[in-house]
C-alpha cells in the first residue's frame, strides 16, 4: 500500500511536469491537494486512509492522464 502510494505520487508529479501547459490550473490545484493529503496519510500507519488518499489522487489525476496520453 505504501509503495503504491509513493509510486502514484512520483508518477503523477512527473506527468504534471511533463504535461506543463496541458494541465489546467484547477486540475493542478486539485492534484496538488491530493498529493499533499496522501503524503500526510503516509506519515501515519492507517492503511485504509492511505488507500483512500491514493484513490483520491488517482481520481484527481485521471482526466489529466487521459488527455496527456491522447496528446502523446
Amino acid at each position: 500500500v505504501r509503495n503504491n502510494a509513493d509510486n502514484m505520487i512520483h508518477a503523477v508529479t512527473k506527468a504534471m511536469k511533463e504535461g506543463g501547459d496541458k494541465v489546467s490550473a484547477d486540475e493542478k490545484t486539485a492534484i496538488e491537494k491530493a498529493i499533499t493529503a496522501l503524503k500526510e496519510a503516509l506519515t501515519g500507519n492507517d492503511k485504509d486512509l492511505i488507500e483512500a488518499k491514493t484513490k483520491d489522487l488517482t481520481d484527481a489525476s485521471a482526466k489529466m492522464a487521459e488527455r496527456l496520453y491522447a496528446a502523446g
